[in-house]
């Protein structure tokens, strides 16, 4: 019988040396992580740039916005809320290890063959200062920006972001999430540019409701509440989990 395993290497481009601090703090604490719906670092390896490569377990069903693009029109409620239990367990066990995610978008949640959901990259953002520079901030043009909460948009006259990350700020972009696996979109997926998305979060313009066949009353509100300015006033990680867990019961 084989003992073939399929991995994935993770390499990181860092060009200063906070950020290369930081990684070696964040492959500490990534290695200690042990929960079902947080993907495991397997180990370390050299050969793959400046500091040390991540070895990560090969996920057959990638990342959750390729799978919905391939899947969604399949899932039935239950096994969308079934996902969303999985993202939000994953999230309220960082959130209990003191760990802000601080990028919680449909890329940083891997999808293994059986349809189970575990979040991933959380790196850099396990301890950011309070005030980082605009160019450690995520740029992923895969969407990125679209799940970001307002409060992570703001910048000084400098230029510089003036960034406060938080569990409420995972907690505005599992509102994001939340939208994607419902409607298999990810927010604002019908504006062009993320300068125009940026300039919508930052005014409070949430992404549009769907069809009422599509999502519910109480499903909307929740992503609302998600969404509040006010930090505060957000749901918790329990909250979430409670809502998630409650919603995919009544539909099963």
């Amino acid at each position: 019988m084989s003992n073939l395993v399929y991995v994935a290497v993770k390499e990181m481009v860092l060009r200063n040396d906070w950020a290369k601090s930081q990684w070696f703090r964040t492959i500490k604490i990534w290695m200690r992580l042990k929960h079902e719906n947080i993907v495991p670092l397997l180990g370390v390896t050299d050969g793959f740039g400046s500091v040390p490569a991540l070895v990560l377990p090969w996920l057959g069903n990638g990342a959750l916005t390729g799978y919905l693009q391939r899947k969604h029109e399949m899932l039935s409620y239950s096994q969308k809320f079934a996902m969303l239990s999985d993202v939000a367990r994953g999230l309220q066990y960082l959130h209990s290890e003191s760990i802000v995610h601080g990028d919680l978008t449909g890329n940083n949640v891997l999808v293994d063959t059986n349809g189970k959901a575990l979040l991933t990259d959380f790196s850099l953002f396990a301890s950011l200062p309070d005030r980082i520079s605009q160019a450690l901030l995520p740029t992923n043009p895969g969407g990125t920006v679209c799940y970001m909460a307002p409060e992570c948009l703001t910048v000084d006259d400098e230029g510089d972001q003036t960034s406060v990350l938080s569990p409420a700020s995972d907690v505005y972009s599992f509102g994001g999430i939340m939208l994607q696996v419902v409607e298999g979109n990810v927010p604002y997926y019908y504006i062009r540019t993320q300068a125009a998305i940026i300039n919508y979060i930052a005014r409070g313009i949430h992404p549009r409701r769907p069809p009422t066949s599509v999502i519910s009353d109480a499903d909307w509100d929740f992503i609302q509440m998600c969404w509040l300015g006010d930090m505060n006033r957000r749901p918790t990680t329990k909250d979430i989990v409670a809502f998630v867990e409650g919603r995919a019961e009544v539909q099963s």
